[in-house]
């Protein structure tokens, strides 16, 4: 089938011929924290079906998003991964995140790792004269993550490698519930939600850097008189 187009020369226009079918932008997002074998794709997007979800990645490997890689070794595996093209999707994403994080909700139904990381880089809003700086390992749902913070910046990676000053263990539900539900880290530790290792304290405060993104406040739109 052929892909549709806007026929509009506009660049908002033309992006949305390259990302706007449904489900193309979540497939960005599963991929922008490193390649996936098409299992881990469909593990990621649940509702998306296989053969909607091939076409998606036929799609965006036309446009030049993504690519297709080995990964190996030991085991030669074919995957996904995104071209330089498809990462300077990265910030649009994100600021998708934020605008979307005010109709949030818990997420009941599911959530995958990825999308969860990623809302954690979406939605840093440190307090301000924050000085937290330190190394995170996250557990969750069988992945590992370290993120990598300090008082202006987040970074995030799929990772196990390294030394963190925390690790902490969880499903997306448990550690959800430590950034807006009002869960305490004592709290999850005691009723097993969660377990960790390293400074219980540290752990608290990186739980706190994170928030809904404040609705714009757009100034009133002159009229001509």
């Amino acid at each position: 089938m052929a892909q549709r187009t806007y026929d509009d020369s506009c660049g908002a226009a033309l992006a949305m011929d390259a990302v706007g079918e449904r489900w193309s932008m979540l497939v960005v997002r599963e991929l922008l924290l490193g390649p996936k074998r098409f299992s881990d794709l469909r593990a990621g997007l649940p509702n998306a079906s296989p053969n909607v979800l091939s076409q998606r990645l036929k799609e965006l490997e036309a446009s030049g998003l993504l690519r297709r890689v080995k990964l190996g070794p030991p085991a030669s595996v074919s995957a996904y991964e995104l071209t330089d093209s498809g990462r300077q999707l990265e910030p649009i994403l994100l600021e998708l995140s934020r605008w979307g994080s005010r109709r949030s909700h818990r997420p009941e139904k599911g959530m995958s790792t990825d999308a969860f990381m990623l809302m954690l880089k979406a939605l840093y809003f440190p307090p301000e004269g924050s000085r937290f700086d330190a190394r995170i390992r996250i557990r969750v749902s069988g992945d590992q993550f370290t993120v990598v913070v300090t008082p202006q910046t987040i970074d995030v990676s799929r990772s196990g490698a390294g030394t963190v000053d925390v690790e902490v263990t969880g499903d997306v539900l448990a550690l959800w519930d430590l950034i807006f539900s009002g869960e305490t880290v004592p709290d999850a530790l005691a009723s097993e939600r969660i377990t960790l290792t390293g400074d219980a304290g540290l752990a608290a405060e990186f739980f706190t850097l994170f928030s809904v993104a404040p609705a714009a406040v757009l100034p009133p739109v002159p009229v001509g008189g």
